[in-house]
């Protein structure tokens, strides 16, 4: 009971938790777009040539674009809602009509939900300033929604009256404000709000000191060339491109992020300059001078969005490169360990192919042996004893009639004749196949071959056995008889040893042989690799029955074959 409500209360925690987000998100996001389209009016109204009622930079439309770039869809009328109230607060403190206000609070979102949705509609997922494509598709944007937006912008001034410009000269100096604020503020908004924190880990003293030089010589550059008013008109044209090498360096170095910000820089020091009658546009009217302004600094923001997006997109490749050359660098090697590896497979197949070529000639040998072995057994002494038996018979019956007990000693010789030649052929029969292994068991086959094995080679050999009262499949039995027998006649044929001991018993897997000796001994790896046919067939029987063999020996320490076969019933 009590497993059951530290669960539920741990599961409430969460939902609230959860929920806390969901409800903290919304909220830090509207905040957010509230404050900064606030702060963005005002230094929009800071900005304003007078008595023009059109800034010659007004953010707060290029900050709801970029918020509404940030994020989905469905939450657009959340953010331009949470922007009302900034709007409305810091229109009524610069004395502007109501009607006013709201007429442009409506010409201000009506501009960023055509950007938003053009740019949606052409990217389909989120917009990024080091893509050369997006870049373009921005700069249509950046100029489509500022245009489209400003029809309607001039005509709610004219209609309000407020203000003393035309419409045309309205739609003009609100199309080059709203251009050059989205060309400006929209990469830097996003850009930065991506940014993450611990990549500040990443970055090495000598990146934050060219950040440092690089912030105080816009600087520096932009106080020279506010400063060039009372210098000739030739001089002040050439301090205008004073700011492009840093502009250019912040782009190479800094990507889109540090280009944006360097560009923001620049465009407030020229406007504020400008407005204030100081820098490279004091000598002209003050319309002209912000249209100057404003296409001089539209014109610089274009190919310095395509420098840092280009400049990205090749680091890009060439990391997307380098990991392809070490992907293909690891391809290469693995192939060529693959190929030196079969190689070498090759290599050993064609040395066990062989190998094995010899054996077969040498079992071929072995076999022929064993024929002619067996055919002169059975023409040396089977048959001299059936040909005996025959002219036996043939000397028995030209004698008859003869006297009984003549008759009875002939017969009992030729019965006796018949006896050894029986026992011959079973003899031959057991070497063949012993039948006894099939028909009384593995002990029994063992001890019948080790009691003849005694007799013929005179060494003395000791079997225990220890493997209960279960019957062992013929398979196992047969297998075990073949490497007892094996093992005995290298015991007789290379040991010297004059006696031997085999022991079969019950292990935990299986049942265990083992034909130990007390001879001379020999070395095992020499031994296998001449290729005993013998030492052969033992690991190849064991082999078939999922067994394993062990052969412990050395030069005077005798010999242990070891023989190991699963167990089952």
């Amino acid at each position: 009971m009590s497993e059951l409500v530290v669960s539920t209360t741990q599961t409430s925690r969460q939902d609230v938790r959860s929920r806390g987000e969901q409800l903290l998100r919304p909220a830090l996001a509207a905040l957010l777009v509230g404050s900064g389209y606030y702060v963005g009016a005002k230094l929009g109204f800071a900005l304003t040539f007078q008595p023009h009622p059109v800034s010659t930079l007004w953010p707060p439309n290029s900050i709801l674009l970029a918020a509404l770039l940030l994020s989905r869809p469905r939450q657009w009328w959340f953010l331009l809602l949470a922007a009302f109230p900034a709007h409305l607060l810091v229109q009524v403190n610069a004395d502007i009509p109501m009607t006013m206000i709201l007429c442009w609070f409506v010409s201000n979102c009506a501009e960023a939900l055509i950007g938003a949705s053009i740019m949606r509609y052409l990217t389909q997922r989120a917009v990024r300033f080091d893509n050369t494509r997006h870049v373009s598709m921005f700069l249509v944007v950046a100029a489509v929604g500022p245009f489209l937006s400003s029809f309607l912008d001039s005509a709610f001034v004219v209609l309000n009256g407020f203000g003393h410009s035309t419409y045309w000269s309205v739609f003009r100096m609100r199309v080059f404000s709203n251009v050059l604020a989205s060309l400006t503020l929209v990469p830097l908004i996003v850009t930065w709000s991506r940014f993450e924190l611990s990549s500040l880990h990443t970055w090495s003293w000598k990146h934050y000191l060219e950040g440092a030089l690089l912030a105080l010589g816009l600087l520096v550059v932009g106080l020279v060339s506010l400063r060039s008013g009372t210098a000739e008109p030739d001089t002040r044209h050439a301090l205008l491109y004073l700011p492009l090498p840093l502009l250019l360096w912040a782009a190479i170095r800094f990507g889109p992020r540090g280009s944006s910000a360097a560009l923001v820089i620049v465009s407030i020091l020229q406007i504020w300059g400008a407005i204030n009658g100081v820098g490279p546009f004091v000598a002209q009217s003050p319309e002209m001078s912000a249209v100057s302004v404003q296409l001089f600094l539209i014109l610089a923001s274009m190919p310095l969005m395509f420098l840092a997006a280009l400049i990205k997109e090749r680091e890009r490749a060439q990391n997307a490169a380098s990991q392809k050359e070490v992907r293909l660098v690891l391809a290469l090697d693995v192939a060529q360990q693959a190929s030196q590896a079969l190689s070498d497979s090759q290599e050993k197949l064609h040395q066990s192919h062989n190998h094995i070529r010899k054996l077969l000639g040498r079992l071929i040998d072995v076999q022929e042996a064993e024929r002619r072995r067996i055919s002169r057994e059975l023409h040396d002494d089977l048959n001299q004893k059936i040909a005996m038996l025959s002219v036996s018979i043939s000397r028995l019956k030209r004698k008859l009639p003869m006297q009984e007990g003549e008759l009875v000693e002939e017969l009992d010789r030729l019965r006796e004749t018949a006896n050894g030649l029986t026992n011959e052929v079973r003899k031959l029969s057991h070497q063949l196949h012993p039948a006894v292994l099939e028909h009384l068991g593995l002990v029994t086959a063992l001890e019948s071959y080790i009691a003849s094995f005694n007799d013929k080679e005179q060494i003395n050999v000791q079997l225990t056995a220890e493997i209960g009262d279960e019957r062992i499949p013929f398979q196992t039995s047969i297998c075990l008889y073949r490497v007892a027998v094996e093992a005995l006649r290298n015991v007789a044929r290379h040991s010297g040893a004059e006696s031997a001991a085999v022991s079969l018993k019950r292990v935990s897997d299986g049942l265990e042989l083992r034909v130990s000796d007390s001879g001379q001994g020999f070395d095992v790896d020499v031994f296998r690799m001449s290729g005993g046919l013998g030492l052969i067939s033992i690991e190849e029987r064991l082999r078939l029955l999922q067994g394993v063999c062990e052969i412990r020996s050395g030069p005077q320490r005798g010999t242990t074959v070891i023989a190991r076969v699963p167990f089952t019933v």
